[in-house]
């Protein structure tokens, strides 16, 4: 899935240390330019290392930094290029380049450009001028606002009329830029508690922005995302008996379901539900849908979170005691292992780097027993890639992101922020289901009196 092109041997020797210390099992190769200097010595070398069955990252000290500017104007959506601020790329603290190294993996998902010509998003390096201040980092993510419901609920925290598709920067502490163009809008903040998101404007003049637009100036990068996707799932066609996957009803998931279908046929694939006793209408119904669309088998399992709690007492999981986690874990991996039943079994999981820090470290291919492993093909994507791989494919959201919604869990779940709560209540669609749900009413309850304690 990965490789890294350092300029020499010596390089190269310092990059293996660092894999070998921080992404054991994670199987990244390492080529190097043959120690050229020049443009044409090392295009002539990277001619024969590009490919498009890898993210490749070029990894370059300040000594080469000219050498880095003028290989940076190569258009490949999947190649990146990264100064590691030393002069040699081996002089750097092996933690250093650890660091170096996460930064520069995040540029694939993380670098969003304009093409001025399309008026339109490019989510890579290739598009054009990358977007205001906006600098690559591990933690960002970035998204679509997608539906007239999610950009009024924007709209009306902000405090201003939208009539344009914004791209969203997730940052730090709740922070999220608003770009609608290439210049910065406004900010949008989100507390995890409580109920009440706020935001500020920066400007007020915006271009029109089509979606079909920014679908079309990003057919080359969906192109480069899914080819490489596809190649991972490829590897275990020959091999697995039968291919499982996690299906939440969310895009994560959805599109991991998606290229497990194109990859191994929807007879070899089963999808796996776990319904918590919790879930939003909406994901019931779209699980539903979107199953008869790809014409695969589903298979329920119940992790009876709402039982626990009105039957057993237990109180509403917070940020702080999560227990219902475990048990809708427990629910879909006892599945798995019954499924398993000596069977050569492939997991495909809708797992990305920018959910969190726990996922990013993890390997994209996990081998758990010689019947068993599971590959996280999204790994590299943003957002923005699964929601346009999504349009792409002509396959719906879920109802919920297109009024607002980040990530789909359980209508009381401890994860979901102010903005979550804010669109939740804010949205007749949503709370015309919701409002009558005793728990619901407990959980906004809660949630209200956490406003006031701020």
């Amino acid at each position: 899935m990965f490789r890294i092109v350092v300029r020499s041997k010596r390089d190269a020797d310092a990059v293996k240390a660092m894999i070998s210390k921080f992404y054991p099992n994670w199987s990244i190769r390492v080529s190097t330019l043959h120690g050229a200097r020049t443009y044409e010595k090392a295009l002539m070398v990277l001619e024969d290392v590009i490919n498009d069955e890898e993210f490749i990252i070029i990894l370059l000290g300040k000594e080469d930094r000219k050498l880095l500017l003028e290989l940076n104007r190569l258009k490949y959506p999947n190649v990146v290029f990264h100064l590691v601020p030393r002069a040699r790329v081996r002089n750097a603290r092996i933690e250093q380049l650890f660091h170096e190294l996460e930064v520069a993996r995040s540029m694939f998902r993380t670098i969003v450009t304009w093409n001025e010509e399309l008026k339109a998003y490019v989510f890579s390096r290739i598009g054009g001028e990358v977007l205001e201040n906006l600098e690559p980092n591990p933690a960002y993510d970035v998204f679509l606002a997608l539906g007239q419901d999610f950009i009024n609920n924007l709209g009306r925290v902000i405090g201003l009329e939208i009539e344009s598709i914004p791209v969203l920067v997730r940052k730090f502490g709740g922070d999220h830029d608003i770009y609608v163009g290439k210049d910065k809008l406004g900010v949008l903040r989100i507390p995890d508690k409580g109920i009440s998101p706020s935001g500020y404007i920066i400007r007020r003049d915006y271009p029109h922005i089509s979606l079909s637009n920014i679908v079309n100036a990003n057919e080359e990068v969906l192109n480069a995302f899914e080819r490489i996707s596809i190649k991972i799932l490829e590897n275990y066609r020959d091999w697995a008996q039968q291919v499982l996957v996690p299906w939440s009803g969310g895009k994560d998931s959805t599109v991991a379901l998606l290229l497990a279908v194109k990859v191994f046929g929807k007879d070899k694939v089963k999808a796996i539900f776990c319904d918590t006793g919790l879930e939003f209408p909406f994901t019931i119904s779209y699980v539903d849908e979107i199953s008869k669309q790809f014409d695969v088998e589903v298979i329920r399992v119940y992790a009876g979170i709402d039982r626990e709690i009105v039957e057993k007492k237990a109180p509403l999981p917070t940020h702080d005691y999560r227990w219902c986690t475990g048990m809708k874990i427990e629910a879909i991996e006892s599945k798995i292992r019954e499924l398993v039943s000596n069977k050569r079994t492939l997991v495909v999981i809708g797992d990305r780097d920018a959910e969190s820090e726990k996922r990013s470290i993890r390997p994209p291919i996990r081998i758990l027993d010689e019947n068993l492993v599971y590959v996280a093909p999204l790994k590299m994507w943003s957002t923005a890639h699964v929601q346009l791989y999504l349009i792409r494919n002509n396959v719906p959201f879920n109802p919920l992101y297109l009024c607002g919604f980040y990530r789909i869990g359980c209508y009381i779940c401890p994860a979901l922020r102010s903005w979550e709560v804010y669109v939740m209540t804010r949205t007749k669609l949503i709370y015309e289901k919701l409002k009558d749900k005793p728990l619901f009413r407990e959980f906004i309850s809660l949630r209200e009196s956490e406003d006031l304690k701020s």
